[in-house]
């Protein structure tokens, strides 16, 4: 028909084209400008052409005329979709690269449209499904559903992913790669199920409800279709998802990439809580991994020590059904053990730590408040440094938002004070400590992060509520205390605490004195007070005897500072050149019993033992004239065994935390210097070299 509009290029040419689609050409990019035309021809544009120097990238001629050369007369510029559009069953076209897209839902390729031998369209996104719907099919259901690149909301999808994902954390848990079955099996298992012609999401979307209509689970999978026939081996018992930690559940997670930073076993612990976490514990690992570590310990040993121990395994067995994991260090409580089944005597140093694997160590994974990761590592205690205490010089951490904080109590106005409380930071639950916190002036109510904490800062906070409900009291106290100028003096020429003790409140002996005392009266040797009760009938109980305690106290440290003054006056005297070794070693002995704060820092129990300790000392100086080899002797005796105290005390200082096992071994070394030096004083418990040395063993030091 002919148009009734006027027509344009495009129409015209494309009319034309309908009978020339032999006569194209593509420009094939040489130096000639030559064109490749249909069947594989090469031609030029004629030179009289208007079209000759502009030589456009599609043509069309109306005669092909070979004299010289092959050239096209009569040209005119066309596009490659005008001819696809008339070229009709001519046209021939191919596919590639068939894949699926997660998107649009479907599977794509790329096609490619040929005529005569030339490429019309070389590469164009085209969706599959309905070119090829078998092959198209295959893909979706491999890609998918089998490798999990889909997303629908199908109660089905969220079920067997959960289960592929459990699976998985099976396999990080054994740290195996067999556990889930071939990939062909899951690709079987849909295929079965799944009909002839579903390719596309919205195909399989409607189908399914159809079919879910009947059977609501048809695509629901069974572990037993996942896991090998093999038993994994893996049970909640032996690799645990989570750890108790004073009745916190904290999540563990597993990870198995040899050779990556994140191998092996993760605790969560969010940081307002990671000093509540053991060290001790966390060497135990989890029960499915701790046969490997034991194994790994023991063969850590020096040759000489392990022969004794062969077959590894079987010894590592054999422990491990004796031992129970608990507070004990695990080096400790299996050097014990090894001891017990062989005799064979393991020193400490000969376990070589640095030898186990590293994913046989846990990895702590340090959550902020937001519960993301702030801080990652393997060395608990220099991530408690860093990240215990919320403020600097802090030595806790505050749980804030759990409903009971107060600031500003003068007294105890509240009923009782909870042992602990639990709080909920996100999906973990953690466990919070009460405690009274001393502010000066008053006292406050916060949680903190260890029961450790929580008791060292209730000492102190219901210490402040007995001196501010006893006002009148402690007027009368700081007015009558024995011998306060003379005390101030000697006081004043203590030196500073050593490094790595940690002080509060003023350096002050009317202070300190005052303090103690009223630890002597109210707290010491005494139930914690928790509640306004037991707070009242304290001081109704205890009131009366406050100068009593005053003044023995006050005696006490009078004489303690007077002895202290003594010694020091016998060891400026004391010139010798070869006495100089043993001087020493009395002045750092007096600098870590007597300097500004020993007060508040001492333990009662252990002050009362202050006035021996100074006295035998000024003995073993008025000694030395006449027995210095002797001096000499014992101070090589225990020589070894002070060094070694000294670094384990330095490392355990830096954490910013004491250790009750670090104290005992402290205190049961100035005993053993009475013992050896002054034995005619006699010592609080018996003490001797072998006997500090089986002492220390047995505290894991």
């Amino acid at each position: 028909k002919e148009n009734q509009a006027e027509a344009g290029y495009e129409e015209i040419h494309k009319a034309l084209l309908t009978g020339l689609l032999s006569n194209i050409g593509l420009k094939s990019g040489g130096k000639e400008r030559d064109y490749l035309g249909a069947r594989n021809s090469r031609f030029l544009i004629f030179p009289g052409s208007g079209l000759f120097k502009k030589s456009p990238k599609w043509v069309m001629a109306a005669e092909l005329v070979e004299t010289t050369k092959l050239y096209a007369r009569t040209v005119g510029l066309v596009r490659p979709e005008w001819i696809e559009s008339v070229a009709g069953h001519l046209i021939k076209r191919s596919y590639a690269e068939p894949h699926w897209q997660k998107g649009r839902g479907q599977v794509g390729a790329y096609e490619k449209v040929t005529l005569f031998g030339l490429t019309l369209i070389p590469r164009r996104k085209v969706n599959y499904g309905p070119i090829n719907p078998e092959e198209a099919r295959e893909i979706f259901i491999r890609f998918a559903l089998v490798e999990r690149d889909f997303e629908t909301r199908a109660p089905f999808w969220r079920h067997n992913r959960e289960l592929l994902e459990y699976v998985d954390s099976l396999e990080q848990k054994a740290r195996r790669r067999d556990l889930l079955v071939d990939e062909q099996v899951i690709y079987e298992y849909y295929d079965k199920r799944i009909p002839e012609g579903i390719y596309s999401t919205p195909q399989f979307e409607k189908w399914l409800r159809k079919a879910t209509s009947k059977q609501s689970k048809l695509l629901h999978m069974r572990l037993e279709d996942l896991l090998r026939k093999e038993e994994s081996g893996v049970s909640v018992e032996a690799y645990p998802d989570t750890l108790n930690v004073n009745g916190m559940e904290l999540p563990l997670v597993y990870h198995f990439e040899p050779g990556d930073k994140h191998d092996g076993v993760t605790l969560q612990v969010p940081r307002t809580v990671i000093n509540q976490i053991p060290e001790a514990m966390c060497e135990w690992l989890v029960p499915g991994l701790l046969r490997e570590r034991v194994i790994a310990l023991i063969r850590s040993l020096p040759k000489n020590l392990r022969r004794s121990f062969v077959p590894v395994p079987d010894y590592a067995d054999a422990c491990i059904k004796a031992m129970v994991p608990g507070d004990k260090p695990l080096i400790q409580a299996l050097s014990e053990q090894l001891k017990k089944m062989t005799g064979t005597y393991i020193p400490e140093d000969a376990w070589q730590l640095d030898a186990v694997p590293e994913y046989l160590r846990m990895r702590f994974n340090v959550l902020g408040d937001n519960g993301r990761s702030i801080a990652q590592g393997k060395e608990l205690t220099s991530l408690k440094k860093r990240y215990g205490s919320q403020a600097e010089g802090a030595s806790y951490h505050s749980l804030s938002n759990t409903g009971i904080e107060r600031e500003g109590i003068k007294s105890w106005d509240f009923d009782q004070l909870p042992e602990s409380v639990e709080i909920k930071r996100g999906s973990i639950k953690l466990k919070g400590f009460p405690a009274l916190v001393d502010e000066g002036e008053s006292v406050s109510i916060q949680v903190l992060d260890s029961q450790e904490n929580a008791l060292r800062e209730s000492h102190e906070g219901i210490r402040r509520l007995l001196m501010l409900s006893l006002a009148k009291d402690m007027r009368y106290l700081r007015r009558n205390l024995n011998q306060i100028e003379k005390l101030r003096l000697q006081y004043a020429k203590a030196p500073t605490a050593p490094e790595g003790i940690q002080l509060k409140g003023r350096l002050d002996i009317e202070w300190e004195l005052v303090m103690l005392i009223v630890d002597q009266t109210f707290i010491l040797d005494q139930p914690v007070i928790t509640t306004k009760r037991l707070f009242e009938q304290r001081i109704e109980a205890c009131k009366g005897q406050l100068m009593t305690h005053a003044n023995e106290t006050s005696t006490l440290v009078v004489e303690i500072l007077e002895s202290y003054q003594a010694v020091r006056k016998k060891l400026s005297q004391a010139t010798q050149i070869n006495w100089m070794h043993t001087v020493a070693d009395l002045k750092e002995q007096l600098d870590q019993l007597v300097y500004k704060g020993f007060l508040q820092h001492t333990p009662y129990q252990h002050l009362k033992h202050y006035p021996r300790y100074l006295k035998a000392m000024a003995k073993r100086i008025e000694k030395l004239a006449h027995a210095f080899p002797r001096d000499k002797e014992r101070m090589g005796e225990m020589a070894e065994l002070y060094k070694k105290w000294q670094a384990r005390e330095e490392s355990y200082r830096k954490t910013g935390r004491t250790d009750t096992r670090i104290e005992e071994i402290r205190w049961a070394l100035q005993e053993l210097r009475v013992s050896l030096f002054a034995q005619e004083l006699g010592t609080a418990y018996p003490v001797s070299v072998k006997r500090l040395e089986k002492r220390w063993m047995e505290l894991g030091l």
